[in-house]
C-alpha cells in the first residue's frame, strides 16, 4: 500500500516536471516553416506515361501535376495549426495580416502557390479586407468618361452596389508571395559529377529495388501496362511509376482495374514509398551531399534568426528587415534535403518518406539573460528540444560547404565519367558517324565496280567484233632494231 502511494507520488511528480519542462519555454520571437506542397496529380516529367491527363494506371486526372482538393485541404490544416500556435492576441503574429511580420516564398509552380495560399487562408480566415470608408465609397473608375458601352458600365456598378463598401465579394486579404532567392534550392541539379557519386553510393541498393519489383509485381504490371520488364529498370521511369501510384492512392482514386490485374495495392504502395523515399533521402541527396544542397538556404535561416534576435534586443517592432515568421513552400526535394542536413549535423533522425505537405519548423525562443533556444519539428515530431542557439548555429555552420569546395566536388563537365545511358546510347554519335563513312565507302566501291564492269563488257564486245584486235593487242610492241 505504501509502495503504491510512493509510486503514484513519483509518477505525479514526474508528470508535473515534464509538463513544466515543456511549458518552460521563454518568449517565442521567430518561426521558420518549410513545407512541401499538398497532394497533387501525376506529372509528365521524366518522360512518364502520361497521355492527355491519363496516367499509367488508367486514371484520368486531366491536369499535369496540379494541386488536388485534398492538397488544398492539407495546407489549410497547416494554416489552422499555425493560427492556433502563433496567431492572435499575445502571440507571435497579429490576427490581422501584416506583411512586415511574414516573409513568404514559393517555387514557380501552380501547386506551391495554391498550397501556400490555402495555408494563409487557414491562418487568417477571420480576416477581411478593410471596407471602403467615407468618401472612399464614392470613388469610381478614373476612365468612366471614356467608356462607350453604357450597358456594360451599368452592369458593373449594379454588381458593386450589391457588395456595398467591401473591396471585393470574398474580401480575403492579398498575401505577398515571393520567389526563392537565387541559388537556394536545387543546387545539386548543377553538380556535374554528382551522378557519378550517386551511382557509386546507391547503385547496389537500386538493383535490389529492381529485383524486388521483378519478384513481387513485374509479371502483372508488365501485362497491365504492356511494357517490357527492362522499362521498369530505367531509374527515371521507376520514379514516375512509383510517384504516380502514390498520387493515385493518396488521391483516393479508383484502382480496381489494377487490383483486378493481380496487384496488391497496399503492398505496391509500400514499395512505391520505399523506392521514392530512397530517391529523396539517399539518391537526390544523402547525409554528405545534403550539405551541398542546403548550405545557402540554411545560411538564410540563420540570418533570419540573427536579425530577429538583434531586433528583439533593440526592442524594434515589426520590420521588413527582420520578419517574425518565414514560410517557404517547396517540394519533397527541398524539404527532404533540409531534414537530411539537420540529421547530419545533430544525429536527430529523419522520416524516410516526405509525404505531401510534409513540413519542418524551427522555433526560436528568448529565454532571458541573453539566452536563446531552438526547437526543431519534423511533421510536428519534436526532434531538437530546446538547443542553445549559439550551439545550434555553431553546429550548423560547421556543416556548411564553401563555394570552393562545391566547385572542387562538382567539377567541370568533362570530369563527369558516369552516364546512366546504355552502351548503345553512349556511343550513338560514334556509331552514326561510322555508319555514314561505311555507307559512303560502300557507295564508292559499288560505283567503281559498276564502271569497271561496264568497261569490261564494252571491251569484250569489241573483241568479238574484231578477232584480230586481240592479236594486235598481244604483239603491239615495236620490233627490235638491228
Amino acid at each position: 500500500m505504501v509502495l503504491n502511494k510512493f509510486i503514484n507520488i513519483v509518477f505525479i511528480f514526474t508528470l508535473i516536471k515534464l509538463c513544466c519542462a515543456e511549458t518552460k519555454k521563454g518568449t517565442l520571437i521567430f518561426v521558420y516553416e518549410h513545407a512541401r506542397h499538398g497532394a497533387r496529380g501525376p506529372s509528365s516529367s521524366f518522360d512518364a506515361i502520361f497521355d492527355n491527363g491519363i496516367d499509367e494506371y488508367k486514371i484520368n486526372w486531366g491536369t499535369d501535376g496540379e494541386l488536388s482538393q485534398i492538397g488544398k485541404r492539407q495546407h489549410y490544416y497547416l494554416g489552422v495549426r499555425n493560427k492556433i500556435k502563433y496567431v492572435g492576441d499575445g502571440k507571435l503574429i497579429d490576427k490581422k495580416y501584416n506583411p512586415k511580420q511574414l516573409l513568404i516564398h514559393a517555387t514557380n509552380y501552380n501547386r506551391t502557390h495554391q498550397s501556400i495560399m490555402s495555408e494563409l487562408y487557414g491562418m487568417f480566415e477571420d480576416n477581411e479586407e478593410e471596407n471602403l470608408e467615407g468618401n472612399e465609397t464614392e470613388y469610381s473608375m478614373v476612365n468612366n468618361k471614356y467608356m462607350n458601352d453604357s450597358d456594360l458600365y451599368n452592369k458593373i456598378y449594379e454588381h458593386l452596389k450589391k457588395i456595398g463598401p467591401k473591396v471585393n465579394k470574398k474580401s480575403f486579404p492579398v498575401f505577398n508571395v515571393h520567389p526563392f532567392p537565387s541559388n537556394r534550392i536545387f543546387l545539386v541539379d548543377n553538380c556535374i559529377k554528382l551522378n557519378n557519386y550517386r551511382y557509386e553510393q546507391t547503385g547496389a541498393k537500386i538493383s535490389q529495388y529492381y529485383d524486388r519489383f521483378d519478384r513481387e509485381f513485374g509479371y502483372n504490371l508488365t501485362k497491365f501496362m504492356d511494357k517490357e520488364l527492362a522499362f521498369f529498370h530505367i531509374y527515371d521511369k521507376m520514379k514516375s511509376v512509383t510517384d504516380h501510384f502514390i498520387c493515385d492512392y493518396d488521391g483516393k482514386k479508383n484502382l480496381t482495374q489494377l487490383e483486378n490485374a493481380g496487384i496488391n495495392l497496399t503492398q505496391f504502395y509500400n514499395f512505391s514509398k520505399d523506392f521514392y523515399g530512397h530517391f529523396i533521402f539517399d539518391y537526390f541527396v544523402d547525409k554528405y551531399t545534403s550539405g551541398l544542397e542546403e548550405t545557402h538556404l540554411m545560411q538564410d535561416v540563420i540570418g533570419y534568426m540573427d536579425k530577429r534576435i538583434k531586433a528583439n534586443k533593440e526592442n524594434i517592432g515589426d520590420t521588413y528587415k527582420a520578419p517574425k515568421m518565414v514560410m517557404d513552400c517547396g517540394h519533397d526535394t527541398t524539404v527532404g534535403p533540409m531534414a537530411r542536413f539537420i540529421d547530419s549535423a545533430f544525429g536527430c533522425g529523419y522520416h524516410t518518406f516526405c509525404e505531401f505537405a510534409c513540413n519542418i519548423y524551427f522555433e526560436l525562443y528568448d529565454e532571458g539573460n541573453d539566452k536563446y533556444t531552438i526547437y526543431y519539428y519534423l511533421d510536428d515530431h519534436l526532434l531538437l528540444p530546446g538547443v542553445d542557439y549559439n550551439e545550434f548555429k555553431k553546429t550548423i555552420e560547421a556543416h556548411y560547404w564553401n563555394d570552393s569546395y562545391i566547385d572542387e566536388f562538382c567539377g567541370r563537365k568533362e570530369d563527369s565519367d558516369y552516364d546512366n545511358k546504355s552502351e548503345l546510347e553512349k556511343h550513338a554519335d560514334l556509331l552514326f558517324n561510322i555508319s555514314i563513312i561505311a555507307s559512303a565507302l560502300f557507295l564508292i566501291f559499288l560505283t567503281s565496280t559498276i564502271v569497271i564492269f561496264k568497261r569490261l563488257k564494252k571491251l569484250q564486245k569489241k573483241l568479238k567484233e574484231n578477232p584480230l584486235m586481240e592479236n594486235e593487242l598481244e604483239g603491239s610492241e615495236l620490233p627490235a632494231l638491228t
